[in-house]
């Protein structure tokens, strides 16, 4: 107020999804601790910059916890830092995603409940009813709605024309939370859900917080900005092509503009390197040694592909690959299903030599080229070879 006059100021919000806090991630094995603290670090360097600059709210757009039922720990921790946002005077809002929302009652109830009944934040957990909590900010009236996702609705239906709902606008500035896609931005397949039309966005929007694509991006759609701070931290290595990571620091002003900023958080890289094998490799081991970068804090992961001869297919250990990387990369996943045996093909004799003969000249091949212990071996086999051919009716 100045000189009985309102000064009506820029609201500051927060917004942040996909952090995942918590996944399981066992295949990681004796680094899986690790990894979850990578995700838990991540979320915390947000709270860190909620605390310092204050802004006037929060809000967590979906997916905070990587599945409904994360371990007392990780509860407990962010438990004690939305306390913490709060009492710096930061109105904390929320919204369940397809991670953390029960697929249906059995599964029990969203961990983010848990939050909303300790009173330091207000959760959104319909999914097909909107609430609104209004707050004064500045001698402005901030009107928050949202709704959680989902998980009955199929994937590119729109959630709002489907229970026919109307976005409320009743506040001077109006913001909406949700973790849908939305018309307009690039989906890559690994992320089908239901999608938001742009003609389901009132006019008097001003901005929709969105989570579930974990890439960083906006548009405006007339007044209102829509917006994904994408995910914290890279969960699968769908992401490793993401340059960065983190959330978004947005203004929204009194006369209806807004604007988002990104602010990057350290994440792990994630790294895939792609060995292909063919029959002129020597040694296995040796080339997918030579096909990666060291990284020590890279979560890599190694693609096999191509084939290799019997005779030498056997030198290949996946067992000696992993311990040779064990220190030049934080941790290695090594994926060779796609690698093959070749076997060279067998050129039949026209001439009507019998099996004994084919497998006595084939064997006295071998023989010739063979050292003297392999020769041993080989006359042994010649002549139990031939005797069990014998047996079994061969000419």
């Amino acid at each position: 107020m100045l000189g009985g006059v309102t000064i009506l100021r820029d609201v500051r919000v927060v917004h942040v999804a996909d952090s995942h806090l918590d996944p399981k991630l066992t295949f990681l094995g004796p680094k899986v601790y690790e990894r979850r603290q990578d995700f838990m670090k991540s979320f915390m360097r947000v709270v860190e910059y909620v605390v310092e600059t204050k802004p006037h709210v929060l809000i967590i757009a979906g997916d905070l916890f990587d599945s409904i039922n994360p371990r007392n720990p990780v509860r407990t921790c962010v438990l004690q830092a939305i306390r913490r946002i709060r009492s710096e005077g930061v109105k904390v809002f929320s919204v369940a995603g397809n991670h953390d929302s029960p697929r249906s009652q059995e599964e029990g109830m969203s961990p983010l409940s848990e939050l909303e009944a300790s009173g330091y934040m207000t959760f959104f957990s319909s999914p097909r009813d909107f609430k609104v909590e209004h707050l004064q900010v500045e001698g402005l009236d901030i009107a928050v709605t949202g709704i959680s996702f989902d998980h009955s609705l199929n994937p590119n239906v729109d959630p709002l024309q489907h229970y026919n709902l109307k976005m409320p606008t009743e506040g001077d500035v109006n913001i909406a939370v949700m973790h849908y896609n939305f018309t307009g931005f690039r989906i890559p397949k690994h992320w089908e859900a239901p999608t938001i039309l742009s003609k389901s966005l009132p006019e008097e929007l001003d901005y929709l917080a969105l989570g579930h694509i974990h890439s960083s991006g906006s548009m405006r759609m007339g007044r209102p900005l829509i917006a994904y701070p994408g995910s914290t931290e890279r969960r699968s290595f769908n992401e490793e092509e993401d340059a960065k990571k983190g959330f978004l620091d947005v203004t929204l002003r009194h006369d209806g503009g807004a604007e988002a900023r990104f602010i990057e958080v350290p994440a792990r890289p994630l790294k895939t390197f792609e060995v292909v094998f063919d029959e002129k490799v020597e040694n296995p081991v040796e080339h997918a040694l030579g096909s990666v970068e060291n990284g020590p804090e890279t979560l890599a992961r190694l693609v096999v592909r191509g084939s290799l001869p019997l005779d030498r297919i056997r030198d290949y250990s996946k067992a000696e690959l992993l311990k040779r990387l064990e220190n030049r990369f934080f941790y290695t996943l090594i994926d060779d299903s796609e690698l093959k045996c070749l076997f060279r093909e067998v050129k039949l004799s026209t001439s009507l030599t019998g099996p004994v003969e084919a497998y006595r000249k084939a064997v006295e091949a071998h023989i010739e080229k063979a050292g003297e212990e392999e020769k041993r071996i080989l006359d042994r086999a010649l002549s139990l070879g031939i005797t069990m051919l014998e047996e079994m009716g061969a000419w």
